[in-house]
C-alpha cells in the first residue's frame, strides 16, 4: 500500500522544472531550442526520446531528494536529462539499432554522442553547465568512464546524478540488443556500482527512493517504453 507521503512527494518532483522556467529568464530564453532539439530526437528515435523523458524525471527525483535544487543549484539538470542523448542524432541507425554486440569501432562511435551532444548545447543560454552535464554523464566515479576519464568530484554533480538515472532506466527498458531487466536486478547492479561507476552519496539517495521510482514507472507517471527486443550488463557501455 502506497503511503500518502510517497504520492505527495511524487507530485512535487515535476513542479521543479515549471517553477524554474517561470523564475529564471535564462531557461526561458533557451526553451525554444530545447524543445526543438527534443522534437528532433522524438522524430528520429521515439524510444530514445521516451527514455530521455524518464531520465529527466528520475534525475529530478534524485536531485530533489538530495537537496540539490536549493538556492538555484542544478537549474540545467532537467534540460540535460531530456537532451543527454541528443548527440545520438549523429550516430547511424545501423549502429544505434544493432541487435547484437558492437565492435570496438562501433562502440567508440557511440561514445562520441556525449561530445557531440555537448557541442550542440554549448551555445544555449544555460551555458556550460548544461553542456558539461551532457558531456560527462558517462564518466565513472573511479575514472573509468568517458569521454575524459574524470574521477570523483571532478565530475560535475549534475552528471553524477544523471548517470544513475540514465543507468536505471536503460537497465529497466527493452533495447534492440537485450530485454529489460527487473527493477530488483537493476537496483542490484547500481548498488554494485557504488564507488566505482557511481557517486556513493548519490547512489545512497537512489537506494533510499528506488521504491518510489519503481512506483512512478508502473503508475504511469513517466512514459513507458515500447517493447523491442539478449542481455547486456550495465558495464557494456550501451546503457543510456
Amino acid at each position: 500500500m502506497l503511503s500518502f507521503d510517497i504520492v505527495e512527494r511524487h507530485k512535487e518532483y515535476p513542479r521543479s522544472v515549471r517553477v524554474k522556467t517561470a523564475l529564471h529568464g535564462e531557461l526561458s530564453s533557451a526553451q525554444r531550442h530545447i524543445e526543438a532539439l527534443s522534437r528532433a530526437m522524438a522524430v528520429r528515435d521515439p524510444l530514445t526520446h521516451q527514455h530521455s523523458q524518464r531520465v529527466q524525471y528520475y534525475a529530478a527525483a534524485l536531485a530533489w531528494e538530495a537537496g540539490l535544487f536549493q538556492n538555484g543549484r542544478l537549474d540545467a539538470l532537467e534540460p540535460a536529462g531530456l537532451l543527454h542523448d541528443i548527440g545520438k542524432l549523429a550516430i547511424p541507425d545501423r549502429v544505434l539499432m544493432k541487435p547484437g554486440p558492437l565492435t570496438r569501432a562501433e562502440y567508440d562511435q557511440v561514445k562520441q554522442h556525449t561530445v557531440i551532444g555537448a557541442d550542440l548545447l554549448e551555445g544555449l543560454s544555460l551555458g556550460g553547465s548544461l553542456a558539461l552535464i551532457v558531456r560527462h554523464h558517462h564518466e565513472h566515479w573511479d575514472g573509468g568512464g568517458y569521454p575524459d576519464g574524470l574521477r570523483g568530484e571532478a565530475i560535475p554533480i549534475g552528471a553524477r546524478v544523471l548517470a544513475i538515472a540514465d543507468g536505471y532506466d536503460a537497465l529497466t527498458s527493452d533495447r534492440p540488443y537485450r530485454r529489460a531487466l527487473s527493477h530488483a536486478c537493476a537496483v542490484g547492479l547500481i548498488r554494485e556500482g557504488l564507488g566505482t561507476m557511481f557517486d556513493p552519496r548519490i547512489t545512497a539517495v537512489f537506494l533510499r527512493i528506488e521504491c518510489r521510482l519503481r512506483w512512478s514507472r508502473t503508475a504511469g507517471i513517466v512514459t513507458q517504453a515500447q517493447p523491442s527486443g539478449t542481455l547486456s550488463p550495465l558495464t557494456e557501455g550501451r546503457a543510456g
